[in-house]
């Protein structure tokens, strides 16, 4: 089992809060693996990343598919890129869109993610536990 420590942060309307984050790595097109800290999300229907760690990876961001993301009030394109995570010591091939702007968090969301992993979201102890399926 993968644990991740919840992180503290301010939200204008509720003072301090505890998010869902994990620190997993993405392998960039010259095969290096780079750090990512990104919301766990099990609202967010596939993986997404900003445009600016899509282009620092490597990526010709518009090269990939594009597809329309909806979230509160808002839309925006994002280009869906094959690419290779590190959950632990877990390497997974995974769909990551590529925002068209950076004006989102990074998010881990469950398009085939949440096929691989049990995800427990443990409030009490501001922890998330990933494990892995069969």
């Amino acid at each position: 089992m993968i644990r991740y420590n919840w992180s503290k942060e301010i939200s204008e309307s509720f003072g301090s809060i505890m998010r869902p984050v994990a620190e997993i790595h993405i392998k960039d097109k010259n095969k290096i693996w780079r750090a990512v800290t990104m919301y766990v999300d099990s609202g967010a229907d596939v993986s997404i990343i900003k445009r600016s760690f899509g282009e620092l990876f490597g990526h010709k961001i518009k090269k990939g598919k594009k597809i329309r993301l909806k979230g509160i009030g808002s839309e925006i394109a994002a280009y869906i890129h094959k690419m290779d995570l590190l959950i632990g010591k877990h390497e997974i091939p995974l769909d990551v869109a590529i925002a068209d702007t950076d004006n989102i968090p990074n998010l881990l969301g469950r398009k085939t993610l949440f096929d691989l992993f049990e995800i427990r979201f443990k409030n009490l102890k501001k922890q998330t536990h990933f494990s892995k399926t069969a």
